[in-house]
């Protein structure tokens, strides 16, 4: 379908969807006032902040920020393209999705992803059939079986073997039709650097078929036999992998996370294949010890009446102790409730569930420590505090992991223990984290330099600019016929904050091209941080008598609030030259004292 028929049905969609009804598939709501509210399904929490306006048609979380249309909900929890949503939501709806024309690139793109899908499966076929059914694999079993992989595991995973000889794929798949092109693309042949030709990438390696959560084969990873370097090798990046987006097992995990709420991420291939073949199936692995957010929402999109649990069964070796950390800040910070499986001995879930089974492995999980206890734990661990130098690095580590904890009582708990522990006064290490929290609230105000030529002033907007600024934006989406005076009087340069400035210029620029602005169409080209601002705006409710007057104090409130950060600027700047002697103190006086008419004229008008 041509552009304009697309965006009218997906205008359709919009307007034609009950959000309320399409959200409580997700998140239970309860009607309170004019919205609905119920615990936000994307962050951790136990009292209501998500809330649901039906007469505008967007969502807002109060707690993490997230805010969107039924389109961006959908992508969100569901973790899936515009295009996607728009089937799903229409799918839901009962409603056919006319044929969107695709473009000649668009097209080509869908066809070489189709065929990289199947060249995919195809290896997996391979390396399958030469671990079980030729010689090559004899070795490879005997290896898989000393690693205590049985027959049924081995089907289960397709767990397969790359032959040792440098083009044996690569000369099967030419033979059968197979493009040269394709197995580059697909991370299947590397191209020789001395001549023509391709050789197989993957040679003499245990390969484990990768797929995403519809289990589509999207790329491989393979582990040698031996001590050789590296000891895994994953597909390059494809138009299909990206191990960023990717788990381990999650295709088949999934089910069982969502069943029992709690998600066990290891960090390899065996270590989610002995689990599930122990039965503990809600294990999957991080593809390496590098974990992402984008790996996070895919568990954290399993929500639905309660958060998912998030726990890190890493190698218990530095570097596995490392990633932990790294994943622990990355999933705190997404609001994710997550602990720490402790596995004694140095060992990883592969070896430790292979030696004591799959109860002791439980009771690990079960004993499982919080994020705070761990990074208490981590310095401990890492540091010799048996003299005062390593006491002090010890309290030094721990200081800002107790002045990001936001449990009161949780933290006089911790200080207590550690004060025991190193044999310091608590009042010590209280002073510590008052000090911490005191220069990072100070740090996060203000940068200063060496001079106040050099001060950077990390400027917020205030209360009142805020304000002004919500309610040009929420009054332009609700009458396109301001939209023209505000450009004229409203530089976007004035808008201070950042996404309501990628607002106003959005709005300026649809209106410009003649496009509808009262429709949510255009809100798709927003960033997600901007779309969840326009959430926030659209709950906001405005009272007003003359809407063109409401509209010249909002410009006026937020153009003093420009023309006094500017007199600040240039009477500061003024003080610093005449202190240094420097004659164009003088420029800077006249400079301020020119603003400041201007900000009296202002106050006249």
């Amino acid at each position: 379908m041509k552009d304009a028929v697309y965006d009218e049905f997906i205008d359709r969609l919009r307007s034609e969807c009950d959000i309320v009804s399409i959200l409580s598939d997700y998140v239970p709501l309860k009607k309170k006032g004019k919205n609905y509210w119920g615990c936000c399904p994307f962050h951790h929490e136990n009292t209501p902040s998500f809330s649901v306006t039906t007469e505008k048609g967007f969502y807002y979380c109060f707690g993490c920020q997230s805010g969107g249309n039924v389109f961006n909900f959908l992508m969100k929890i569901e973790n899936i393209s515009f295009f996607d949503a728009v089937k799903m939501l229409a799918q839901k709806m009962n409603i056919p999705v006319p044929q969107k024309e695709r473009t000649a690139q668009e097209l080509t793109r869908e066809r070489e992803i189709t065929k990289l899908y199947r060249v995919n499966e195809m290896a997996r076929d391979f390396f399958y059939a030469c671990l079980t059914k030729t010689a090559y694999g004899k070795t490879a079993q005997e290896y898989l079986q000393g690693r205590g992989i049985t027959i049924e595991m081995i089907e289960s995973f397709k767990i397969g073997f790359a032959p040792p000889a440098w083009d044996k794929l690569v000369q099967a798949f030419l033979g059968r039709g197979v493009e040269q092109d394709l197995l580059l693309k697909a991370g299947l042949a590397v191209q020789r650097n001395s001549s023509e030709g391709v050789y197989d990438r993957f040679r003499n390696r245990i390969m484990f078929p990768i797929s995403d959560v519809r289990g589509r084969i999207v790329g491989f990873g393979g582990r040698v036999m031996d001590e050789s370097q590296p000891k895994y090798l994953n597909s390059p990046e494809t138009l299909v992998f990206n191990k960023r987006h990717i788990l381990f097992g999650f295709d088949t995990a999934h089910k069982f996370i969502k069943e029992c709420g709690q998600a066990i991420v290891v960090e390899g291939y065996m270590d989610v294949i002995t689990a599930h073949a122990f039965g503990i199936k809600n294990v999957v692995a991080s593809l390496g010890t590098a974990f992402s957010p984008e790996q996070g929402n895919l568990m954290l999109r399993l929500s639905r009446d309660h958060a998912i649990e998030i726990l890190f069964a890493y190698d218990s070796d530095s570097a596995g102790q490392n990633a932990t950390s790294r994943a622990l800040s990355i999933l705190r910070n997404m609001g994710a409730n997550v602990r720490v499986v402790l596995i004694p001995d140095g060992k990883d879930p592969d070896a430790f569930i292979r030696k004591h089974g799959a109860e002791a492995f439980k009771v690990l999980i079960k004993d499982a420590v919080d994020f705070l206890e761990y990074q208490i734990k981590q310095a401990f661990d890492t540091t010799d505090h048996s003299n005062l130098e390593g006491k002090v690095a010890v309290v030094s580590k721990i200081v800002p992991v107790l002045g990001a904890a936001n449990n009161a009582v949780e933290v006089n708990a911790h200080i207590a223990r550690i004060s025991q522990a190193l044999s310091i006064d608590e009042s010590a290490i209280r002073s510590e984290v008052r000090k911490f929290l005191f220069q990072n609230k100070k740090d996060k105000n203000v940068k200063v330099g060496k001079n106040i030529s050099n001060i950077i002033v990390a400027r917020t907007p205030s209360v009142a600019t805020e304000q002004a600024e919500r309610h040009i934006i929420r009054l332009m989406c609700e009458d396109r016929s301001l939209i023209s005076h505000i450009q004229t009087n409203l530089p976007v340069e004035e808008i201070q904050g950042e996404q309501r400035r990628e607002i106003i210029e959005l709005i300026f620029n649809e209106y410009n091209m003649g496009k509808n602005i009262v429709d949510n169409a255009w809100t798709m080209s927003l960033s997600e941080a901007a779309n969840a601002e326009l959430s926030l705006i659209m709950l906001i409710d405005i009272q007003y008598n003359d809407i063109v007057k409401m509209v010249d104090d909002c410009i006026k409130s937020m153009r003093l609030t420009k023309l006094k950060g500017l007199y600040e600027q240039h009477r500061l700047r003024a003080d610093e030259l005449q202190r240094m002697g420097d004659d164009r103190f003088l420029q800077e006086l006249a400079e301020s004292q020119r603003i400041n008419n201007e900000i009296n004229k202002l106050h006249y008008l």
